[in-house]
C-alpha cells in the first residue's frame, strides 16, 4: 500500500512539473538578458544579487577604504605646506660679554613657484662683541619678514608640490579602482547567479527523470504479473530507479553548492553571507534577448573610454611623470632670490639700532654630483617605458574581452536553437521508443537509452541558456557597465 502511494505522490509530483515547464515555454515575451523581475515575483532575481553586492560586499566595502586612505594622504601631503615656529633662548652669564638672548622665527612654505615666507621676532639683553653687533637689539626687540624665491631649481616644482600632486592623483586612482573592483565583483557575482539557477533546473530535470522511472514501475509490475514482459524488465527499471535517485541526489548536492558559491556575493542587512533558499529559485530561465544595445566598434570605443584599468595606467603614468619632473629639476643649479626686512622698536643706546633694515641677496646651490637624481630620473624614464607597454596590452586585452563577449552572445541563439530542436527529436524518439515497448517489441533498456538522451539533451540546454546570460554579464563588464540591469 505504502509503494502504491509514493508511486501516486511521485507521478503527481511530474506532470505539476511537465505542466509548468509547458506553460513557462509556451510564453512568447521577450523579457531583459538578465532577469524578468515581473515574471519572477518572489524569486531571487539577478537585481537583487546586484543591489546585494553594491550595497553589501566586503570587497567593495574595501575598495571604497582606499579612497579614505588617499584622501589622508593629500592631507598628509598638505602638511608640507604648514607653517612651522622655531624658538630658541640663548645665555651667556660668564664671559668678557654676558648677554641673553630670545629668538622666534616662523616660516611658511608655500606652493607658489617654490617661495617661503618667514617672519621673526627677537630680543637680546646685555653686552656684544663689535664683531657681534647683529645680535644686539633695541629695548623692544626686533621683528623681522621675508620671503626666499627660487629662480630655477625648486620654482616650477619641489618634493612638497610633487608629494602633494602624487596623492591628489592618489585619489583618482582610489576611484577607478572602485569601479575595477565593482564591476569584477558584479561580473562574478553574475555568473555565480546564472550558475544557481542553472543547478535548479538541473535538480529539475532530474526530480522528472526519477520520477517517470518511479510512475512506470507500477505499470510494469502488472505487465510482469500477467506475464506480458520478462522479470527483468522490472529489475532493469529498479535499476534505472537507484540510477536516477542517484542523479537527484548529484544535481541537489550541486544546487547547495552553487548556493553557497552565491552566498558570498548576497549579503543580508549585517553584511553576512546569505545562502538563498531553493524556494527562491526562478521557475524558469528567462526568454534571451540576443540584439546588442551597440556595434562591435561602438562597444570597443566605449570600453577604452569607460574600464578603470586603462584610467589607471593614466593616472601611473601621470605619477611616474611628477617623479620625472621633480628629478629632473633637482639636477639644476640652485639660484634663489632673498629678501628680508627688519625693524627695531624701543629706545635703544646705539641710534643705528633703530634704523630699518633691507637685505637682499643671491643664493647660490651648486650640485658638483648629481647622481641620486640621475638614478631617479632613469628610473622614472624607464617605468614610462614599461607603463606605456603595459596599457599597450590593457587595451588590447580590453578590445579582445568586449569580441570575446560579443561572440558569446551571438553565437549563443544558435547554440540554444540547436539544442532546442535536439530535445524535440529526443522526445519524439523517446515516445516512439515508448511505443515499441508497450507493443512489446522493444526492451525498457532502448526506452532508458532514450530517455538519457532526452535528459543530456535538456541538460545541454540549461548549459546554453547559462552560458548565454553569463556572457551577457560578461559583456556588460567588458564595455565598463557597472549599474544594475533594468
Amino acid at each position: 500500500m505504502n509503494r502504491v502511494v509514493v508511486l501516486a505522490l511521485a507521478a503527481a509530483f511530474f506532470l505539476a512539473q511537465e505542466d509548468r515547464e509547458a506553460r513557462a515555454s509556451e510564453s512568447d515575451a521577450v523579457v531583459s538578458p538578465e532577469v524578468s523581475t515581473a515574471r519572477f515575483s518572489g524569486a531571487l532575481t539577478l537585481d537583487d544579487v546586484v543591489r546585494s553586492i553594491t550595497l553589501r560586499h566586503p570587497l567593495i566595502a574595501a575598495a571604497e577604504r582606499e579612497k579614505a586612505i588617499a584622501s589622508a594622504d593629500v592631507l598628509s601631503a598638505e602638511g608640507g605646506f604648514d607653517i612651522s615656529v622655531r624658538a630658541r633662548a640663548t645665555t651667556l652669564p660668564v664671559g668678557p660679554y654676558p648677554n641673553n638672548r630670545i629668538e622666534t622665527t616662523a616660516e611658511l612654505p608655500t606652493g607658489i613657484w617654490g617661495t617661503r615666507l618667514f617672519a621673526g621676532y627677537r630680543v637680546s639683553r646685555g653686552s656684544f662683541a663689535g664683531y657681534d653687533g647683529k645680535l644686539a637689539t633695541a629695548d623692544f626687540g626686533e621683528a623681522r619678514v621675508g620671503a626666499q624665491v627660487p629662480l630655477w631649481r625648486d620654482g616650477p616644482i619641489d618634493r612638497r608640490r610633487a608629494a602633494l600632486q602624487r596623492a591628489e592623483v592618489g585619489i583618482d586612482v582610489a576611484r577607478v579602482s572602485l569601479e575595477q573592483q565593482r564591476l569584477e565583483t558584479i561580473r562574478s557575482g553574475s555568473h555565480r547567479y546564472w550558475e544557481w539557477v542553472a543547478a535548479g533546473r538541473r535538480v529539475v530535470v532530474a526530480r522528472s527523470m526519477l520520477a517517470i522511472a518511479v510512475a512506470r514501475d507500477a505499470g510494469l509490475e502488472i505487465r510482469v504479473a500477467r506475464g506480458d514482459i520478462p522479470a527483468f524488465e522490472r529489475a532493469e527499471n529498479d535499476r534505472i530507479i537507484h540510477q536516477r535517485t542517484a542523479q537527484v541526489a548529484a544535481t541537489e548536492r550541486a544546487l547547495q553548492s552553487a548556493a553557497i558559491e552565491l552566498s558570498l556575493f548576497l549579503r543580508d542587512a549585517d553584511g553576512a553571507p546569505l545562502r538563498p533558499d531553493p524556494s527562491r529559485l526562478p521557475s524558469a530561465f528567462p526568454v534571451p534577448e540576443f540584439r546588442l544595445p551597440d556595434t562591435l566598434g561602438l562597444a570597443e570605443r566605449q570600453a577604452l573610454a569607460r574600464r578603470p584599468e586603462i584610467q589607471r595606467f593614466d593616472l601611473f603614468t601621470r605619477q611616474i611623470r611628477i617623479d620625472r619632473d621633480l628629478a629632473q629639476n633637482q639636477r639644476k643649479l640652485g639660484i634663489d632670490f632673498f629678501v628680508s626686512g627688519a625693524k627695531d622698536f624701543g629706545p635703544s643706546t646705539d641710534e643705528k639700532l633703530t634704523k630699518p633694515e633691507l637685505e637682499l641677496a643671491l643664493i647660490l646651490d651648486v650640485p658638483l654630483f648629481t647622481r641620486v637624481q640621475d638614478g631617479r630620473f632613469d628610473a622614472a624614464r624607464a617605468n614610462l617605458a614599461r607603463l606605456s607597454l603595459q596599457a599597450q596590452f590593457a587595451r588590447e586585452r580590453v578590445v579582445a574581452d568586449v569580441r570575446d563577449a560579443t561572440s558569446a552572445v551571438t553565437m549563443a541563439e544558435p547554440r540554444i536553437a540547436a539544442v532546442r530542436e535536439e530535445i524535440k527529436a529526443s522526445r519524439k524518439l523517446v515516445e516512439m521508443e515508448q511505443q515499441r515497448f508497450d507493443l512489446g517489441e522493444g526492451t525498457l533498456l532502448l526506452v532508458n537509452l532514450r530517455e538519457q538522451g532526452l535528459a543530456e539533451a535538456q541538460q545541454r540546454e540549461i548549459d546554453a541558456l547559462a552560458d548565454a546570460f553569463k556572457a551577457v554579464a560578461s559583456r556588460r563588464a567588458a564595455v565598463g557597465d557597472s549599474t544594475i540591469s533594468k
